[in-house]
């Protein structure tokens, strides 16, 4: 009897396996016949160590900032916000769209359940005030049942105003720095926001560790961070800290390996959860000034291992610009992205109702996309923002189509 159970269990156990292998092989068959395959398709099906995660080796994504999220899911109840994100979802992929950048932490908040950050204002109107549900789930499964990549979106630094500070329950961390007043957020001249000091071991482990935590709880596809670095080139924001190390008498590069430290400390809180997560950065476009402004070390972390995946510069410059225009500019970091960091066009769809070379050149960002593919090699791109081409304007829906079909070209215009 008991062999015939031993090999009952067996038969049901290669089985299951097999199962696994083809529901594997059917979707990875079903992706390349759909030309989109994915960072982790090889052409043999049968490998099952390929990665579970939905990652394309052409890019073609959208931002959805908290401020799109906000009109979808401020307030609503949790059918209400899957209705809304589905449009959303079904809109980037109506012009071609494969991958999402989505805003889940844009002011040191959760858009989703944290035990390590506050409940994000955008969920229920109040800050620190948890939903009924939880809206990264509801993200993730409604992109992934639609095949679109999802990465969370974070700004690691920026933090919220002090009156949300108030709201704010005692057992964050923030809320402890906040009410000490220990130098870990600092304000600055100008804006209402508090801003973490990258300088502090803590801060840093306090970032790495809610990246963790998103890798750990939820399935997404990658870990995805912007510009907002350093906030302020003025001195006295971390004097006391600067004067208190002696590694650097520099202090620009000083904060340059600040911020170095945190992208590898995110890159290793991330690969350690999951190595087939994509963790990527889009700096500003103007390569000088994340030097200059946001000691952001583009370069370093363009050429040496353990900082990043991808990184998609926001080029938001016409091809006229006086200052950075936008062919050379594309040349200036293909120039740096030798390694296997992957390239991506960030490219800024908002200027078509705020710039006259944008907002008078209909096709503008189609052509901008079909220059960085096929004459720099980039692997592909993503289109800043989301409202901009859905909002209702018909600037907007005039892009669309050029966006679309330049999209539809890059599957076999990447090399």
């Amino acid at each position: 009897m008991k062999k015939i159970l031993t090999l009952l269990i067996c038969f049901l156990t290669l089985c299951s396996c097999e199962g696994e292998v083809n529901s594997q092989r059917d979707r990875l068959v079903t992706m390349e016949k759909a030309s989109v395959i994915p960072v982790c398709g090889e052409k043999n099906y049968t490998d099952v160590e390929t990665s579970h995660k939905l990652n394309y080796t052409v890019q073609k994504a959208i931002w959805i900032s908290y401020i799109d999220l906000a009109d979808m899911l401020t307030g609503k109840s949790a059918e209400e916000f899957r209705v809304n994100f589905s449009q959303a979802c079904d809109n980037a992929l109506s012009i071609g769209c494969n991958t999402l950048y989505v805003h889940v932490r844009p002011f040191g908040d959760a858009i989703y359940d944290s035990e390590l950050y506050p409940a994000s204002r955008y969920i229920t109107g109040m800050a620190g005030e948890q939903g009924g549900f939880d809206p990264l789930d509801i993200m993730i499964q409604t992109a992934h049942d639609k095949g679109l990549s999802f990465h969370a979106w974070i700004n690691p630094l920026r933090c919220e105003n002090e009156d949300c500070f108030q709201n704010y329950d005692d057992s964050f961390l923030l809320k402890k720095w906040y009410d000490e007043d220990n130098g870990y957020l600092e304000s600055v001249e100008g804006d209402s926001h508090l801003w973490l000091d990258p300088a502090y071991d803590e801060v840093r482990q306090l970032i790495a560790e809610g990246a963790a935590e998103l890798a750990e709880n939820y399935d997404i596809d990658g870990l995805h961070f912007d510009d907002y670095f350093y906030p302020t080139t003025a001195e006295d924001f971390d004097a006391q800290c600067f004067a208190a190390q002696t590694e650097f008498d520099d202090l620009a590069k000083w904060r340059l390996n600040n911020i170095s430290l945190m992208v590898g400390e995110i890159y290793s809180a991330v690969k350690a959860v999951d190595k087939d997560i994509l963790v990527g950065v889009s700096p500003q476009g103007n390569m000088e000034n994340n030097y200059e402004y946001m000691y952001a070390d583009v370069k370093k972390w363009c050429s040496e291992e353990g900082y990043i995946d991808y990184i998609c510069p926001q080029i938001y410059f016409g091809y006229e610009n006086s200052v950075k225009p936008y062919k050379d500019t594309l040349q200036q970091w293909a120039d740096i992205c030798t390694t296997d960091v992957t390239l991506v066009a960030g490219l800024g769809v908002y200027k078509i109702d705020s710039e006259s070379e944008f907002s008078e050149n209909i096709g503008i960002i189609g052509r901008q996309i079909n220059d960085a593919v096929v004459s720099y090699n980039y692997a592909g791109a993503a289109v800043y923002g989301y409202a901009s081409l859905f909002g209702g304007s018909d600037r907007g829906v005039q892009e669309q189509e050029f966006i679309e079909i330049a999209f539809d070209k890059l599957d076999t215009s990447v090399k």
